[in-house]
């Protein structure tokens, strides 16, 4: 993650946006210190950095001192949740409240949990909040690459196509536990991507999500739904010019970035067809589809099922199909 450089730089950028010489800046997941140092070296007057493994914080105390920052960065060893605004009271009010605790799937590791009780006990009421706000994204892809590691057929004339009745079509699974990059994958998009979760880390809560979001898309190019793929943006101010993604054409050139979050596929099947196997799903151009996106109630997890739809007279426009 330290060498994702331009993760880093977009921390930088987004922390200049709000650091000044009066900040008090409190940093949950403080991992190596590296962000704390940041903002410190921006001017901050004085950065209380929350770390809950005991390693990772002797570590990070160790890099802030050997950087010339230990009057400045201070490191807690505790978790978030467990800190009190009494521990916090020498340092003085935090007006500035950073965190990186992203997964691969946006909310995958509670970022909204530990951000939003900060928030509500341990900073103050107008503080500002980097990362300001993300989007999960989800996007349709065709793709033989995932239907060779995730699928059979046959092998010298032996039919071995009864092995797909055990294929996942219901869970979200990492591309790093199936072991590849996605964006090393030979694939297309078959419809615009989709947003699918939106939140803002400087107001939302926990809990705010509940049951189920649908989308109607239009198919742009012909082909097999073989997954859904699942990445994020996280940006730095209201206007989301300052963006940090995890989509394909995102990681492609960064490996650190691949290796740390990479993406999420969940494969799809056609439940509107019986078989005694998943059922590819093969659409059309020009075709529409509703995606539907089941979360769990914090939004740390969620299930994709697409369906047919038929088409919408104000929603029909043209289509370019490949």
């Amino acid at each position: 993650m330290m060498n994702d450089h331009p993760r880093n730089e977009f921390y930088q950028a987004a922390l200049a946006r709000v650091v000044h010489r009066e900040s008090v800046v409190l940093e949950i997941g403080a991992g190596s210190g590296l962000l704390s140092i940041i903002a410190a070296s921006l001017g901050a007057k004085c950065v209380v950095a929350i770390e809950a493994n005991q390693h990772l914080a002797a570590v990070a105390r160790e890099i802030i001192r050997r950087n010339g920052y230990s009057d400045r960065v201070h490191i807690i060893n505790k978790m978030s949740t467990d800190v009190s605004p009494e521990e916090l009271a020498p340092y003085g009010t935090p007006d500035i409240l950073l965190s990186e605790i992203l997964g691969t799937l946006m909310l995958g590791e509670s970022a909204l949990h530990y951000v939003m009780d900060a928030r509500q006990r341990l900073v103050a009421p107008r503080c500002e909040v980097v990362p300001l706000r993300g989007c999960q994204f989800a996007t349709l892809v065709d793709s033989a690459d995932i239907a060779s590691i995730t699928s059979v057929k046959d092998w010298q004339g032996i039919d071995l196509s009864w092995f797909n009745t055990l294929q996942d079509t219901t869970s979200m699974v990492f591309t790093k536990q199936y072991g590849f990059r996605f964006s090393s994958c030979d694939y297309h998009e078959l419809a615009p991507r989709q947003p699918v979760l939106r939140v803002d880390f400087s107001s939302d809560t926990v809990g705010v999500w509940r049951g189920e979001k649908r989308s109607r898309l239009q198919v742009s190019r012909a082909g097999t739904v073989h997954a859904i793929l699942a990445s994020w943006e996280v940006y730095a101010d209201a206007d989301e010019e300052l963006i940090m993604a995890t989509h394909p054409d995102a990681t492609l050139h960064n490996f650190p970035r691949d290796m740390q979050w990479g993406q999420a596929i969940q494969l799809i099947e056609d439940m509107a067809q019986e078989g005694s196997a998943p059922v590819p799903f093969v659409v059309a151009a020009g075709e529409w589809l509703t995606l539907v996106t089941r979360f769990s109630v914090d939004g740390v997890t969620m299930q994709f099922e697409l369906l047919r739809d038929t088409p919408h007279p104000k929603q029909s426009g043209p289509v370019h199909a490949d």
